[in-house]
């Protein structure tokens, strides 16, 4: 067995990435890092008695973007794997939306990803992130501001809706699965899109992280993971005393399928790291996007909770109002509010 095959094989056996018999769909560019993934996922097949589908989304960005398609297509052909290919129009599509690309092409590609595991009952997705993937991540996100949360970055294994996104390589350097991908003699393609300045994540891999390295720290990308790691653990022990403590602060507000009411008492009297955790569980809950809030937001919610007259209304983005009461704030859907 490969020594990246090796790798990838303890990584899911470990951290229990799939279980024996899995139908998994492995989302594949064409890049030599999902290329690599496939070519792991299909030597440990028969030990892991696993179904494998390919899943291909073309974003319509280059005008060659149909080669790719197409050599992924080759690719499950050879392989004789069932392969699914669809073209979307992201460009058309976030301006259409208001998102920006980077943002509009991850939304887009997470709910074809999510559409391709219900159709062939496949419990996991699997991508082809990297460490790298990771140290950018976390810088990416230090330098736009975050918390916790965001400074976990990506996680080995997580919940989409009803499916489980799994990230085999997310403990291995870039550098390996090149190196892995040559040993195989497997072809793949280059995007020339992953050197466009215009993206953020590509000026931090191709300008900011070589500068830190040459100038700052030579192992920063290391430095970056651990910090991951890290914070991630960190947040898993907060997300638990949160759960604790939601049983206390938090019931059904009864104005609303999904709306919640949070107790002001219960709620003055947790520290401040569970007081955000706990805000954090009810917004998630009534269907808004906590990763949207900036650090504004959190301090604004607070101050409903501390000092705010009651009938004091906060709408947050991602599609939540807050409603100050005597000894309750309520929160729902901002769709819910309009209504009532």
């Amino acid at each position: 067995m490969d020594e990246l095959e090796a790798a990838v094989n303890q990584t899911l056996a470990a951290h229990r990435l799939l279980s024996p018999g899995a139908r998994v769909v492995v989302a594949v560019s064409g890049g030599a890092d999902s290329v690599a993934l496939l070519n792991a996922l299909v030597a440990l097949r028969p030990a892991w008695k696993l179904s494998l589908f390919i899943a291909h989304l073309d974003h319509a960005l280059r005008p060659d973007s149909g080669d790719d398609a197409e050599f992924v297509r080759r690719l499950g052909r050879r392989l004789e794997i069932d392969t699914l290919i669809e073209r979307h129009d992201v460009g058309e599509r976030c301006a259409r939306e208001g998102w920006s690309l980077e943002d509009g092409a991850r939304r887009i590609r997470r709910q074809f990803l999510l559409e391709a595991a219900r159709s062939r009952s496949a419990e996991a997705i699997a991508l082809a992130h990297t460490a790298d993937d990771q140290a950018e991540t976390v810088l990416m996100r230090l330098l736009r501001g975050t918390g916790l949360m965001g400074l976990g970055a990506m996680a080995l294994k997580r919940p989409l809706e009803d499916r489980w996104l799994i990230r085999p390589l997310l403990g291995l350097w870039r550098s390996e699965v090149i190196a892995y991908v040559r040993r195989k003699g497997a072809a793949f393609r280059e995007d020339p899109t992953n050197r466009d300045r215009r993206f953020l994540r590509n000026r931090i891999r191709h300008d900011l992280l070589p500068l830190l390295a040459r100038d700052y720290n030579p192992n920063i990308k290391g430095t970056l993971v651990q910090l991951a790691e890290q914070s991630r653990t960190d947040y898993d022990f907060l997300e638990k005393e949160a759960g604790r403590s939601w049983k206390r602060a938090v019931k059904a507000a009864g104005n609303g399928p999904e709306a919640l009411a949070i107790s002001i008492a219960a709620f003055r009297r947790l520290p401040g790291s569970l007081q955000r955790q706990l805000m954090r569980r009810a917004i998630q809950q009534v269907k808004g996007e906590p990763g949207q809030l900036e650090y504004r937001h959190w301090l604004e919610a607070e101050r409903l909770f501390l000092d705010r007259p009651p009938g004091t209304l906060l709408d947050l983005p991602g599609g939540v109002q807050l409603r100050r009461e005597p000894t309750r704030v309520i929160l729902a859907p901002s769709r819910l509010n309009e209504v009532q």
